[in-house]
């Protein structure tokens, strides 16, 4: 779903803040919920909610920035933040898929012999660590090139 517009100005801007916003407290929310087996049970619903609207804030993002893609001036910074945006998406079902795995592991757990609480709780928090990691990271390296990509030419004119 694309959305040129809102409110008479770019969509992109404004979805994007979104994304910037729910991905990384989704990331921090899986390692929490990961980390700590106690919490679990309360906490991973909630954070795997917000994996799941941080996913869909990136899809509206990357698909507003495809929008205004076609509107602006190519330049090689536009179209080094249009290439970098698209990896964000991995990042973001990553982290979803990392949610509902641990939500999987607290509603299944005690039908699960076979693996220890302790072995369960490791392999969960390093891949809620990667996939956290890996998502605040590219949605880190994207923000910047779009904020250079949208206001180099500003800072570049010397401020007249």
């Amino acid at each position: 779903m694309e959305f040129d517009e809102l409110f008479g100005i770019p969509a992109h801007p404004l979805l994007v803040h979104a994304a910037v916003v729910l991905l990384p407290l989704a990331a921090v929310a899986i390692v929490i919920v990961a980390a700590v087996p106690r919490a679990r049970r309360h906490y991973a619903p909630i954070a795997l909610v917000l994996a799941i609207l941080a996913l869909g804030s990136v899809g509206l993002a990357q698909g507003s920035g495809e929008s205004l893609e076609e509107r602006v001036t190519e330049t090689q910074l536009v179209d080094a933040h249009a290439s970098q945006g698209e990896s964000v998406l991995p990042w973001a079902i990553a982290v979803a898929v990392v949610a509902a795995a641990i939500v999987g592991a607290t509603i299944f757990a005690k039908q699960v012999e076979r693996v220890s609480a302790r072995t369960l709780t490791a392999i969960l928090l390093v891949a809620a660590l990667i996939s956290g990691a890996g998502a605040v990271w590219t949605v880190i390296d994207v923000g910047h090139s779009g904020a250079k990509a949208t206001w180099d030419d500003v800072a570049g004119d010397g401020g007249d």
